[in-house]
């Protein structure tokens, strides 16, 4: 090698390479969720489903009202709610340099929304339109979950960890299949909206990942002026000005 010889940048460019979940993170998205229908399960003020199900649906069901009804339904919608905005967020920098993650983000910004929206107005209750509401609206987030895997997976597979995600699916998946062929039962009502916590919990953090990656990947370009130093002439040293004028006199 010559000494002095400037050598290639031969480092990758492009996006950054995927990394994988680490196993801490599963614990921290598992371990709050099991404590807390632990702590549901065990308490002896309430019934465990008056923690756990839907607050209006528990306030409707004593003809009172009290904090406590639904508070991990209610936090299960603060956390999905918190997710969209992230990736709201992520989509609205990444597009600007046509970034493939900002259709994903843009999904699952509309699929949360989703979930926000029917969590609260109660979508998916028998009472709300019939008693195939429910059904229907596990059948509807089937299809949306189907189509977000089809046209993202290879993008999910390239440069994000799908782990939270298929543990996400898998939660939703048997939060329904309790809901739908299970009896209700405090028993059953518990591993339903424990494992529909789960599902909340583990996709928020994928699609808080997933928005942080696009925002480490699609830096926003300065907007700042570049401040422009004013040129200033440098007067002519005395001694410069001495010879110029000897120049002078002896044209």
């Amino acid at each position: 090698m010559v000494a002095g010889m400037v050598q290639p940048d031969t480092r990758p460019s492009g996006h950054p390479e995927r990394r994988g979940t680490p196993a801490l993170l599963y614990a921290a998205v598992a371990a709050p969720v099991m404590v807390a229908i632990l702590a549901a399960a065990t308490q002896p003020w309430l019934r465990p489903s008056d923690l756990t199900r839907d607050s209006q649906a528990v306030a409707v069901a004593h003809d009172a009202t009290s904090p406590a009804y639904g508070v991990l339904s209610n936090v299960g919608i603060v956390l999905m709610a918190v997710a969209c905005g992230m990736a709201l967020l992520g989509w609205l920098v990444s597009r600007q340099t046509g970034d493939p993650v900002a259709a994903l983000l843009a999904w699952s910004s509309a699929l949360g929304l989703a979930f926000v929206l029917d969590d609260l107005l109660l979508l998916h209750e028998s009472a709300a339109f019939g008693p195939w509401a429910g059904i229907a609206a596990a059948a509807t987030y089937a299809a949306g979950f189907v189509a977000y895997l089809a046209r993202f997976h290879e993008l999910i597979r390239a440069r994000l960890d799908g782990g939270l995600l298929i543990l996400a699916l898998a939660a939703f998946a048997g939060s329904a299949v309790v809901d739908v062929l299970a009896a209700p039962t405090q028993a059953s009502v518990l591993v339903e909206d424990g494992a529909k916590l789960l599902g909340i919990v583990a996709w928020s953090v994928f699609v808080g990942r997933a928005a942080i990656t696009a925002l480490a990947s699609n830096p926003p370009a300065s907007t700042s002026a570049e401040r422009v130093e004013p040129s200033v002439a440098t007067p002519p040293s005395p001694g410069a000005r001495a010879g110029a004028g000897a120049q002078a006199r002896t044209r």
